[in-house]
């Protein structure tokens, strides 16, 4: 088994390598046009090594100085104390260009390695490739440098917060800044700028994203409270839907209940009918009710006649005898069966109205026995006898007179 190696590598790819590709470009971020608007270049002050002054913005020297204050100072040092070497080497990225400027200072340096005070700037030439210029000195010597400049020079001498800068002049460049003096206090001051900038751009997005995204947001909230309103009333109408269905199907029932009952017939109401309608000599011997059909069997005087008088009433029709009459000898009368249908609206046992009943027929004069000193009782009409012959009324005896004594 081969041993493990402490290298990030993935089927021999230098994974640090390329993360360090990957990074590269956007440590520079801030360089871009579009965002370098975020990281305005701070002014600095540059004391020359001749005794002049120099008003630098960025890469850029600033001929005009009365308008702009310097925020920084920086002293730049004479060209007795620097150590200069020019390279030309392919275009490479910027961690390999500082390792080889490393490598080179280490093989041209007279000084001791931790008293070297090193920097460089890069050209880009033609043909793909790229020159570096290299500037050594000592870190001593610039620390005597630094302070006899600062005795000589009263502006430096009531500088309070931060140290000054140290800066080399390049020849076809700005100055290069020697790392390990003030420059880290303007780097921070440009980061923290940065960083404000940065804090805004997200912030005005934020305010753009919230404007967009509020009607919607606020099309949702009011449909949320609408659907918590309904359920809401959707709660409190529950018992009163419940009543409202129960009364439904109570109404449905009943609406059912009134259809079968429509259809049923009350005998008691059509046997009143009878008796108010059939003539006193008739007799009803059988009554039978099937739906809204009814049989009569019985005898009376005239079968026609009484098929006539039943087949005017309100609410019979289709009067009808299955069966021709028959005259009964001993009495003279006709033995009869009539059929006839009923009209449940008049006959029914819901909302039926009852017939009314036809005009009584004028009473008959009754006879009076020339030997009588009374009136025999008027005949009264009661309707018909069921299961009988209609009883007859017979004249009373007269009185006998009571002779006088002799």
């Amino acid at each position: 088994m081969p041993p493990i190696s402490s290298d990030a590598r993935f089927l021999g790819i230098d994974l640090a390598l390329v993360w360090r590709e990957i990074r590269q470009p956007w440590l520079h971020m801030h360089r871009w046009p579009l965002l370098s608007w975020l990281t305005p270049d701070t002014p600095v002050l540059l004391l020359q090594a001749d005794g002049g002054q120099a008003l630098w913005l960025g890469t850029k020297h600033q001929t005009e100085t009365t308008a702009i204050k310097a925020r920084f100072t920086a002293i730049e040092l004479p060209e007795d104390l620097l150590l200069r070497r020019r390279l030309v080497m392919p275009a490479i990225a910027e961690a390999d260009i500082a390792q080889a400027v490393a490598l080179e200072a280490q093989s041209i340096s007279p000084f001791a390695a931790q008293d070297v005070a090193l920097t460089y700037c890069a050209q880009a030439l033609e043909r793909g490739s790229i020159e570096v210029e290299i500037v050594l000195a000592s870190r001593k010597q610039i620390a005597q440098y630094l302070t006899e400049k600062i005795q000589q020079t009263q502006q430096l001498q009531t500088m309070q917060g931060s140290a000054p800068e140290v800066w080399v002049r390049a020849d076809t460049s700005a100055p290069m800044v020697l790392s390990g003096y003030g420059e880290s206090a303007r780097r921070a001051y440009a980061t923290r700028r940065r960083h404000i900038g940065y804090g805004l751009v997200l912030a005005a997005c934020a305010l753009l994203a919230v404007a967009a995204v509020t009607p919607t947001a606020q099309l949702r909230l009011r449909a949320i409270e609408a659907v918590y309103a309904y359920d809401d009333i959707a709660q409190r109408a529950a018992p009163l839907v419940g009543r409202r269905e129960a009364l439904l199907q109570s109404t449905e029932q009943l609406g059912a209940l009134s259809e079968v009952l429509a259809g049923r017939i009350e005998p008691l109401r059509v046997l009143e009918t009878l008796t108010q309608v059939l003539p006193d000599d008739t007799s009803l011997q059988v009554f039978k009710l099937h739906a809204t059909k009814v049989t009569i069997t019985g005898t009376t005087a005239n079968a026609s006649a009484l098929m006539q008088l039943l087949g005017k009433q309100p609410g019979l029709h289709d009067v009808r005898a299955p069966s021709a009459a028959m005259r009964s000898g001993a009495a003279g009368k006709e033995i009869f069966a009539i059929e006839f249908a009923l009209d449940p609206l008049l006959f029914g046992v819901v909302g039926a109205v009852v017939a009314p009943a036809p005009a009584a027929e004028p009473p008959q004069p009754v006879a009076i026995s020339p030997s009588a000193n009374a009136l025999a009782a008027p005949t009264r009409k009661n309707g018909p006898t069921f299961g009988r012959s209609s009883p007859q009324v017979a004249p009373q005896p007269a009185a006998a007179t009571e002779k006088p004594a002799p």
